[in-house]
């Protein structure tokens, strides 16, 4: 479902989000009747506009590089800007991936200050989703935003394609630790985006498969790197 276009990008929401609103709905219910339905609806719409102000830095930033946005899509376990692609220069990619977590601490502050200065609630809550959201994209797990400062910190050393090769096994040790911590402690959400880490993860191999041989051969490969089986000389 379209919801708006600010700046020009187009932001929708999956059908699977409408899931995670009925769950915390149906929780919030269960916790405090009507009022609890209230404070949950609440709760959702500052995430789902904090993760749209996230994304939207990625996207405005990545413009600066002539990078275009198609979309950006809200899912249960966060958002995804559609960037065409990533650049194989650190200092952008760096730029790009800092800028989300950027937007969520200076929110987080703003939020902050107000909630101190007036005592509204709903305030202190942005302050905190903001704040653990920023937090959290920060971690050094491939492709999260961490991961993407990881690969290029590490591709100024030796280069893009060895610091992609090492920051995709190091994203994918967080992968599982995040399916089996979310699985052990039930935290759906926190096991749900392992799952969505492990995906990515094998896309962006297929990709750096494709490109390893490119550079090896000087030519195109003969598959599509998006629905390709892994190969075997990629290690």
């Amino acid at each position: 479902m379209h919801l708006a276009s600010p700046f020009g990008i187009p932001v929708r929401v999956h059908s699977s989000f409408f899931g995670l609103v009925v769950f915390f709905a149906g929780w919030g219910f269960y916790q405090a009747g009507g009022v609890g339905v209230l404070a949950s609806v609440v709760a959702v719409a500052v995430l789902a506009v904090s993760v749209v102000l996230h994304e939207l830095g990625h996207a405005l930033a990545a413009r600066r590089y002539d990078i275009a946005t198609e979309s950006i899509t809200l899912y249960p376990f966060g958002g995804i800007a559609a960037i065409e692609r990533m650049p194989e220069e650190p200092d952008q990619e760096m730029v790009i991936a800092l800028a989300g977590p950027a937007v969520n601490f200076v929110l987080a502050a703003m939020a902050g200050g107000l909630w101190l200065l007036t005592g509204f609630a709903p305030f202190a809550l942005m302050a905190m989703m903001n704040g653990g959201m920023g937090a959290f994209n920060l971690i050094p797990a491939f492709p999260m935003d961490g991961g993407r400062v990881l690969r290029a910190v590490l591709a100024r050393r030796m280069g893009f394609l060895p610091a992609s090769r090492l920051s995709v096994r190091i994203g994918r040790i967080f992968a599982w630790g995040f399916v089996v911590l979310g699985l052990v402690k039930f935290w759906p959400s926190l096991a749900l985006v392992g799952v969505f880490l492990l995906v990515a993860l094998h896309q962006e191999r297929e990709r750096l498969v494709w490109m390893t041989w490119e550079k090896h051969t000087g030519r195109r490969p003969p598959w599509d790197p998006d629905t390709s089986a892994l190969r075997p000389f990629f290690r």
